[in-house]
This record gives structure tokens, sequence and C-alpha cells, in this order.
């Protein structure tokens, strides 16, 4: 039975050792490492295979009785996570246990220093003298603790690693880290100096290490995958230069080198089970024409394709809605942040759960998310796919995850160290909080910051008041300082007050304008439509596609059109053309957007056509030649944000002009 080689976004195993090419230097080193020092730090970018690196070409160079690999992500908290990980590998001690009835005399419960081991440290003892295997505990993508974890949880994390240290146990310790957190390990290697002393930096992938992936993935006897005899080093060329592109680089992403070769696989195939044999050949890859971002627009695809599957169920979808429902899953750096579906609906509230729902497993079957059993969590397959996520929110989504993590940060150290918040930092927080679910913890500790600042306040009157006594100032100016202190001490519960009323009062007042309006709206919505959409629909049907539209994100409402026509001129002897193209938007919505930009291929007029007059059409002239995949469109909106659009202009010129 032939194998698909590739692992798209997901890492490799030791069982795909066989398929596993371009580290053999790495694995080497790494190998070197773990002998010389009981920690070992691997770093690097985003997508450069760390884990894999691990667990897949570490793992295959030691004997299964050498290597016992215990895997550990934070979770909600790394020291719970690690203990839970050494439980279920047989490290539980039940603390009623007398197991100084079981140990001879050469054996105490001792470090060889004597010092009494930790409940982690016997742990890990337990789990050696259950497996007799020496354990190697992997800490993998270990910024997730600095990015999400709180000073409290980090602090306890290295007492942890301190005491494993100590302990003398067989037990070998593996950090993987994102290059661009490895400032956050200052703390971290003053308390355990050893720390990156044996380090590892896992580069990007340049052109021979390129080809040793192809090479080999397409070479070994189990391959499905083959490449025409003699085009060996013009494919792997061309798939490097392809997806570098114009970047005056020498190296190329590798989640970016997996997609690229799924992608061509099924241009090839059309076999999503990945089962066919296919050949890759030169004419194959210079077919998949100019790729630009292509983690972004793989994404923006599966987005759109989720949003066509689900529209019949739900017709409320949209593609804007979908990023919504991604956004939880990243971080504000663009990081994965592991969420359970019961956080995801607490999240978004005003969404139907069943539709979050499906929206979750379409992105689990099509291998985008990933479902961890142990933590019953869901997470984006790739650290590479949080950032183009993270770069989808709205701006009120940015605020409220700022939010969080400022109130999560504060309350996230030990109350005798713990600051209140400032003023500054209520005031940002305020309209933001009936939009969040709070713990008991932080709203109380939020009350207590307001309550100690209006004290602050009342001290600061007060002693302006008394300053004012001293110096002598008329009895009227007394009197009116006096009435100060009183109104100082109401300040900040009026000023809160007063913010939440205002925000009330708005919100209340678009709801009340929005009903009075509704009936009149409907109607100016319909006669400016003027579309046939609006035509032969319930009122109720009217009303929900109107609402939807008034209200969705306006890229998700805008498609570009075209039509065609023979010109009357000749260019070379071939006919050529007249395109018109234009925005097909709901009318009403129209004034949302500044310009838009056509980008044109080699063949038309112009190069680049601006429209300042949003939905007009207008025609250009086409000479018959310098065919492209896509007419890039930029719409450009009133809040200076850009758009991005694409017009599958070989595909509409293949349907509708005469081959010649």
């Amino acid at each position: 039975m032939k194998k698909y080689p590739f692992k798209f976004l997901d890492s490799y195993q030791r069982e795909d050792r066989n398929v596993f090419f371009g580290r053999d230097e790495e694995i080497k080193a790494l190998y070197e490492m773990v002998f010389q020092s009981a920690t070992v730090l691997v770093y690097g970018a985003s997508g450069t295979g760390k884990t894999s690196l691990i667990n897949c070409g570490l793992a295959g160079k030691i004997q299964r009785h050498d290597w016992l690999d215990l895997m550990i992500r934070r979770g909600s908290d790394i020291n719970k996570s690690l203990k839970s990980v050494l439980e279920k590998a047989g490290g539980k001690v039940d603390e009623a246990f007398d197991e100084t009835k079981y140990l001879d005399e050469w054996e105490i419960d001792t470090d060889g220093s004597g010092q009494e081991l930790t409940p982690i440290s016997k742990s890990i003892r337990a789990v050696y003298q259950r497996n007799f295997r020496p354990v190697y505990l992997i800490f993998d993508q270990f910024e997730e603790l600095f990015i999400l974890g709180s000073l409290s949880e980090q602090q306890i994390f290295i007492e942890t690693i301190q005491g494993i240290l100590q302990s003398g146990q067989p037990v070998k310790l593996i950090f993987s880290i994102r290059e661009e957190y490895l400032g956050y390990l200052f703390d971290f290697e003053r308390a355990i100096p050893q720390l990156l002393r044996k380090k590892l930096r896992v580069e990007p992938m340049n052109l021979e290490k390129v080809k040793q992936v192809i090479f080999g993935a397409t070479a070994f006897e189990g391959s499905n995958i083959s490449i025409k005899e003699g085009e060996e080093d013009a494919v792997a060329e061309g798939i490097f230069h392809k997806i570098k592109g114009d970047k005056k680089s020498l190296t190329i992403q590798l989640p970016f080198l997996q997609v690229f070769l799924d992608k061509l696989y099924l241009n090839i195939t059309g076999d999503k089970k990945r089962e066919k044999p296919a050949e890759f050949t030169s004419d194959k890859v210079n077919e998949m024409g100019e790729i630009g971002d292509i983690l972004s627009n793989f994404l923006e695809k599966q987005v759109a394709d989720i949003s066509r599957e689900l529209i019949s169920k739900y017709p409320i979808l949209n593609p804007g809605l979908i990023w919504k429902i991604l956004s939880p899953f990243a971080t504000l750096e663009g990081t994965k942040d592991p969420i359970t579906k019961e956080e995801l609906f607490e999240r978004l509230p005003d969404l139907d759960q069943k539709l979050v729902n499906d929206v979750v497993e379409a992105f689990s079957n099509n291998r985008l998310l990933r479902y961890n059993e142990n933590t019953d969590t869901y997470e984006i397959s790739h650290d590479s796919l949080a950032k183009p996520i993270a770069e989808r929110r709205s701006v009120e989504e940015t605020a409220l995850l700022e939010v969080k993590r400022l109130i999560k940060s504060q309350i996230g150290v030990s109350e005798e160290a713990r600051e209140f918040f400032s003023e500054k930092q209520l005031i940002y927080i305020e309209p933001y909080l009936t939009k969040i679910k709070l713990s008991e913890e932080e709203l109380k500790w939020i009350a207590n910051s307001r309550e100690s600042l209006k004290k602050e306040k009342q001290r600061e009157a007060k002693q302006k008041y008394e300053d004012l006594v001293k110096s002598k100032k008329s009895m009227f100016l007394k009197v009116a300082v006096g009435v100060f202190l009183v109104i100082a001490g109401l300040f900040i519960f009026i000023a809160f007050k007063a913010q939440k009323s205002a925000n009330d009062a708005l919100e209340a007042g678009k709801e009340v304008t929005i009903e009075k309006n509704y009936s009149d709206e409907l109607i100016r919505l319909l006669l400016e439509g003027k579309g046939d959409k609006y035509e032969n629909l319930s009122e109720d049907d009217l009303k929900g596609l109107l609402e939807m539209e008034r209200v969705a994100p306006i890229d998700s409402l805008v498609e570009i059109r075209a039509s065609v026509s023979p010109s009357n001129t000749l260019s070379e002897g071939k006919k050529n053309y007249n395109f018109t193209f234009w925005l097909e938007l709901p009318s009403f919505r129209k004034n949302e957007i500044k310009e838009v930009s056509y980008n044109f291929c080699k063949g038309f007029y112009d190069s680049i056509r601006t429209s300042r007059d949003q939905t007009s059409s207008f025609s250009i002239g086409y000479l018959g030649w310098g065919v492209c995949d896509t007419i890039g469109v930029d719409i450009v909106l009133e809040n200076g944000t850009t758009i991005r659009k694409k017009f599958p202009f070989k595909e509409y010129i293949s349907k509708r002009l005469p081959t010649e």
C-alpha cells in the first residue's frame, strides 16, 4: 500500500521517521546535547519544525528502551499539566502510602545530597520504577507559559524545575520555544543557570534542505508521489522559488512548504483521501501560479468553503462570522490559545451554540483545528495559522482581549503582592466589564480598586483643604473647599456610574431609534438596493436579509463583477475585447467605501485603474494576451482599512472567450 509522505500542518512522530527529511544535522546535534546536559533548549521561528525535530528526529535516534517521552503543554496551568501527565504515566503517589516498608537499606527518600524529594520528583521516580526507562519531559510551545501564564504560575514552575534537577532522578528536560520569546527566560535562567548552556536553533528551510525533503519523500519505497525523471532539480527549485516569491531571502518557512506540497498534490490528483499516485513535474509546478501569502490565502479559502457548506443550514452565516468564531483560538500576539467548547460559547454569547459547534467541527474535519482529549480543548493545528486569525480581529475584539489580559495579570499574583488597578486602568476597562465574564475574585478586586481610588481622592482633597486652612484663606474659601471634599468622596462612584449610564443610554438610544424607524428604513433600503435578490421574498425573509446586510462586515458583502464584449479593433491578427468591471454590494453600504483600485494583467491598456465612485462600472480594453490567474482589487474603506479581493480572471475568460 503506497503512503502519502507529507503531513500537511501536523507534526511528525516517531513512526514517521522514514518520511522525515531535511534535518539530519539538527538531529545529530540534538542527540549529542541530551547526553551532555540534563536540560536542552530548542528554539526557532514559528513553523520551523521544532516539535517534529524532537518527536520524530530525536525519538527515532534513541532506542525505545532508552526513551520514555512525556509531552507537556501548558493547558490551563503548566504545573497542573505536568502533574497530570506524570500521573497518567504511572507516577501517582498516594500521600498515605508508607513506601519505607518497601525500601531496602540502601534506598532512602532523598536525593544524593540528603535533601527530601519534592512531590513531582517522587512522581518522576515512580514513573521510572514502573517503566525502567529514562524519562524525557518535553515542554512543547513553552512560550505559552509567558504569554498566558501568571507570575505565580511561572514562579511555581521554576521552583518545580529546581527540585527536579536537584533530585538526581534519571530525567531529561527539553524546552521548545519560539525564538522571539527567548527574552522571557531571563528570570528562569537566573534560577536555573544551566537552562541555556545547551541550546539548538532550528533554522528555516534553505534550498538544499527543501531538496532533501522533496527528494526523500518522493524516492522512498512506499511513497505514492514521484518526480518526473530528469526534472528532479528543476521541480525542487521551482517549488522553492514559487514559495519564496520576490522576497530577498535564502530560506522559506516549513509550513509554507507543507501547504504548497499538499496543494500541488491535490491540483494534480483531486484526491482528498490522498491515496492516488501523483507525478510532480515542472509544468505542474508552474501551473500553480503566483502563491502570495500561502497560509493567509489558504485560511481564507477554508473560511469561504465552510461558509458555503453551512449557509443552507444557517442563512445568517458569512465569512465575517466564521472569522469571529476563530478569533478566540489565537492570542493577542498571534499564537495558539487552546480553548474548550464551553469557554468558546462564553466568549461568543451572541451566537447560536449549534452554529458555533458546527463551524468548529468543520474546521476539525479539515484538520485546521485539533482536539486534545487530555485537556478537552481545541486549538489551531499550527501556530503559523494563528497570526492571520489575529490580524482579522475587529478593534473591539482586540480591546476585549487586552482588558481580559490586564485583569488576569493583576489577579495572577498573590494578594499580598498584588497592586490595585490605577485610575487610568479602571476608566479603560469599565466600558467592557459587562461584555466579559469575570470571576468573583476579579470582580472583588475591581471593587476594591475603586474603593482604594476613592479613598485616595479623599485624602488628596483633605490634604488640599488642610493646606488652604494653614494658609489662612478666607472663610468662604474654606467652606468651598469643604464642599469640594464631600464631592471628591463621591467622584469615582459618580464617574463610573456616569460612564456606564452614558454607555447604556447610548446603546438604548440606538435601539429606540432603530425600532422607531425600522419600517421606514426597510422601505428605503429596499428602494436603494433594487436587486433581484430582494424580489419574491416574504416580509420576514426580507427583514432578515436586510438586517444581515446592514450589520455584516462589508468585506463579506462585496463581490467583483465583470462582463466582456468583442472590440472592433484587431491586434496582430487577434480580436481584442472590452471588459467592464464593477463592485456589487448593497447600495446602502457603498458610502463606507472611499475608492477601488483594479490591478490588471499585462495585455490590458492600463495596469491600474482607480475608481472613486464605488459601484459605478467602467470599461477597459484587453488585447487578448497576458492571461493571469487573478486580478487584484484593493478596496479602501473610509476608515482607512484596505480590503483585498481577487477576481478569477483566468477562469472567467476561459468560459467566455473563444480559444484561438
